[in-house]
């Protein structure tokens, strides 16, 4: 893996063992549709969609801590994207503490599919209804988005949560 030479390096950083990475395919599908990833986030990306040398997901949970406003939900939405378009994931959620906080990532999202042809012919049906925000590809998966109050978005799982 190369780094960027603009990546701020980390103070902590564990990465997971892994034989490739899909991370790059990721971040250059965010590119093409205008959402590219900083340096911190590409980083962030190769370690989300690291594979192991069996072809499994190399890590079970990837975090990151950083300040407020800085890189963690376009980090986030970059990875939903790897997940639908590029590793073809049956279900995706999106899952938000308070429900106007997953509503705003839906319309990102749909804001970033809609302005780009080549993601748009893959797309189904968009929904759109007070608590049934989602996104269906022509195959069938689908990027679910649920806020964990009032009992919405609690127990729901999804190949990727």
């Amino acid at each position: 893996m190369t780094r960027s030479a603009l990546l701020v390096e980390p103070d902590y950083h564990c990465s997971p063992t892994y034989s490739r990475t899909l991370g790059p395919e990721v971040g250059d599908l965010c590119e093409m549709v205008g959402f590219a990833p900083y340096p911190e986030q590409q980083l962030l990306l190769d370690d989300t969609f690291a594979i192991d040398a069996k072809g499994q997901s190399a890590a079970f949970e990837v975090a990151a801590v950083a300040c407020r406003q800085n890189l963690k939900t376009g980090w986030l939405k970059q990875c939903a994207l790897g997940y639908l378009f590029i590793t073809d994931q049956r279900l995706i959620v999106w899952s938000a503490h308070e429900y106007r906080t997953s509503q705003e990532a839906y319309r990102d999202m749909v804001a970033i599919i809609d302005g780009s042809d080549m993601l748009t012919r893959r797309i189904k049906a968009i929904y759109q209804g007070s608590g049934n925000e989602s996104i269906e590809l022509m195959n069938g998966n689908r990027l679910i988005f649920k806020a964990r109050t009032g009992g919405g978005g609690r127990g729901l799982s999804g190949d990727k949560v």
